[in-house]
């Protein structure tokens, strides 16, 4: 009956362990597997699709459903828009990424700086329940 006793530690230990971030969790491969997916979405694969909205943060998700509501209402509702499918629709395609670094991070912030063939720029990321998200929340909104 002895190895029962530790049953219950073991069951904490993994437990505690699970709650660990993962090793790739980072914001710099967070990002490039949301541009990885994002290029396969561009290609018409689905799954790469629903990966790469999860790859977005809730707050761009909210935005980029609030837009897809207001071309539905603007519309009269002729033009279905879902919020995926919309923002495919307008994302450009995938520049030549050469670099992806990490600028900055504090707490649950990052920045990451992406150098391609058109020059270089930053990409906001926030670190949420489920790992680090692309933050477009302040591209998205309107001047």
């Amino acid at each position: 009956m002895r190895p029962l006793t530790a049953t219950p530690l073991l069951l904490l230990a993994l437990l505690l362990l699970g709650g660990c971030p993962r090793p790739n969790d980072t914001p710099v491969q967070s990002f490039q597997n949301f541009r990885q997916h994002v290029q396969g979405a561009l290609r018409g694969d689905d799954q790469a699709a629903r990966k790469a909205w999860a790859s977005l943060s809730q707050p761009t998700q909210q935005a980029l459903e609030e837009r897809a509501r207001a071309v539905t209402q603007a519309s009269g509702g002729v033009v279905k828009a879902e919020a995926m499918t919309f923002f495919f629709a307008n994302v450009p395609p995938p520049v030549d990424v050469t670099e992806v670094t990490l600028l900055s991070e504090e707490g649950d912030v990052a920045k990451v700086g992406v150098v391609s063939s058109t020059g270089m720029s930053q990409v906001r990321m926030v670190r949420e329940p489920s790992g680090w998200k692309v933050d477009l929340t302040e591209s998205l909104k309107q001047p």
